[in-house]
Parts: structure tokens; sequence; C-alpha cells
């Protein structure tokens, strides 16, 4: 399996803005993607699969970087053989990671910075038919309007990852019990202890919400997995202490990264995962309510938490 955060889909040709049906033509990828003034957009998922889906997008500029100030909406197709059939039009949501770090200055004196790491944009989108899909993004960057920023994915009629509503994997992954040193199953400086005391199995028979995180803050593809833990799971642990159970588990084995190898844990593909940093939330019973890939915001685990607890009072 090949572990990735992201799989950027090349973005398709553009042309004129959907308007109910148009011809598969107007789809084409067999040209050049380009987008408009040199900004692309992409699927950010993974295994976008029929569903509720939480779609991101990311959106680059002509050099390359993500784009962090837009707002709009997207428009999404799919297609029936030849036509390109409107499938809704949803808000974007921006979901930004932040990297937050102190700078000693050259007087001595420390200042906290607060930078954006990454921005992706969310829709939440009912995906109804496994097949070829089309998003049209329509925002503003920049104080710049963009009409006619499109890609293409596919959906899957179900992905490998746990479904919401379906049971999550009672996986018995090592925890502090387990090992001589915490640093076996914990790359994060410092290592934190209050995430690796249950296994998903303990956490589900406890009767509690869960959140459960694949993360590796020091051997991440990516710069999101440590700010995810840093400023997303540990403080949630701490503010949800007594009434979630917090987990986190190192995607890969610490032994083999420290030696330059990334290997993956067989949790892993217990769990059907093609990227990290992934977050599930589960509800008492053990079942998944919510799952998060890639970038998100403390708010919006927390606020999957809170129905959590809500539900089955």
């Amino acid at each position: 399996m090949h572990h990735r955060f992201v799989r950027f889909v090349a973005p398709a040709l553009l042309c004129v803005a959907i308007v109910g049906c148009g011809t598969k033509d107007d789809w084409s990828t067999s040209a050049v993607a380009q987008g408009e003034d040199g900004v692309t957009a992409a699927v950010v998922n993974s295994q976008p699969a029929t569903g509720p889906t939480r779609l991101a997008f990311g959106l680059f500029s002509k050099e390359g970087g993500l784009i962090q100030d837009a707002k709009g909406r997207v428009r999404l197709v799919h297609f029936e053989g030849t036509r390109a059939v409107a499938a809704g039009e949803y808000d974007l949501r921006a979901v930004t990671l932040r990297e937050n770090a102190t700078h000693l200055h050259p007087d001595g004196q420390k200042h906290l910075h607060d930078d954006p790491v990454a921005t992706m944009y969310i829709a939440q989108v009912d995906l109804t038919k496994p097949e070829e899909w089309g998003a049209e993004l329509l925002v503003t960057a920049g104080g710049k309007q963009y009409t006619h920023l499109r890609t293409r994915f596919f959906v899957l009629a179900q992905s490998t990852v746990p479904a919401i509503g379906g049971a999550a994997p009672r996986t018995k992954q090592p925890v502090l019990r387990d090992v001589a040193d915490i640093r076996e199953i914990d790359s994060s400086d410092p290592p934190r202890p209050e995430l690796h005391t249950l296994t998903v199995a303990d956490a589900i028979d406890a009767g509690k919400p869960s959140l459960i995180a694949f993360a590796t803050p020091a051997f991440c593809q990516t710069r999101f997995c440590g700010p995810v833990v840093d400023d997303v799971v540990a403080p949630l642990a701490k503010e949800y202490a007594g009434h979630a159970n917090f987990i986190h588990i190192e995607p890969y084995k610490l032994a083999d990264a420290r030696a330059g190898k990334l290997t993956p844990i067989p949790q892993l593909d217990e769990w059907g995962l093609a990227s990290e940093p992934y977050l599930f939330v589960l509800d008492r019973a053990g079942r998944v309510s919510a799952t998060f890939e890639g970038i998100v915001e403390r708010e919006e685990a927390a606020a999957a938490l809170d129905r959590a607890l809500a539900a089955g009072r």
C-alpha cells in the first residue's frame, strides 16, 4: 500500500460554466490541464465513495503553493454516458491547519507565531453514484474572482475505510503496558503517554465516544501530522478528559522509521487507510460517527465529539 496524505488529481480542461447538463466533451481530460490565470483545483480525498462525504479541495497558485484565502462554492456533476448531469451546488468552508511556534528574536524576546500551514476547502456533499464526477469551483482569492476551475474525480461504490455508521475495527495496537519505552509507539517530542493507555478495543468496551488519530509527528510525509496531534488531538484530550477516549496510533513502525525506512503497521490495512493523518470519531457503541482525512480544525473535531456525546443519552 502506498501511504501518503493527498492524491492530487490532475485538474480537467477548463471551459464554460455548468448550466444544467452539458456534453462529456466539455469535461475532456485529453488536453493538458490548465487553470484560470495559473490557478488550479484538485480533490484531496484519497478514496471518495458513495454517501455523505466531507469532500475536500486544494487550490494551487501558478507557483504551486496552496492558496489560503479563497471563499466561494462548488458545483458538482456526474457523468451519464455523454452527459454531465448537475448534481448540486455547495458552499465551500476553509479549513486551515496552523502551526504554533515560538520564535526567539536577536534581542532575546520570544514571540508566538500562529502561521497557517495549509488550507483545504470543504463541502459536505452526498455522492449518490459510483462513477466519474466533476467539480467546478467558483471562488474569490487574492481579490480576484475565478469561475472556471474544474477537476474530475472517481467515486467508489465503497471505500476501504470504515464507513459512517459502520463498526470500527477492534484494534489491539501496542500501548504503554506493552512497551519498555513510550518512544517505541510515539514520535511526538515530548511523547504523550495519555494518548497511549487504551487499545481501540479497550476504548470501545469502555462505552464512551472515542477519537482515534493515525498520525506520525516525526515522520509524516507532509507537514500536517504534527500540528494535527499537537493542536487538535492533545488539546481535545485535555478538554474532554473523563468524557471521551483519545488514542494516537503511529502509522509506521518507528524502529524502521528512525533507520530511514517507512514500514506501515498492520493496523493501516485493518482500517483500510491509504493516507495520513486520519482521524475517526466513534460513538458509545464503537460505530464510526465522523471521519477526517488530512487537515482538520479543532472546532470541527470537537463538534463531532459533542454529537457523539449527545447521542444515546
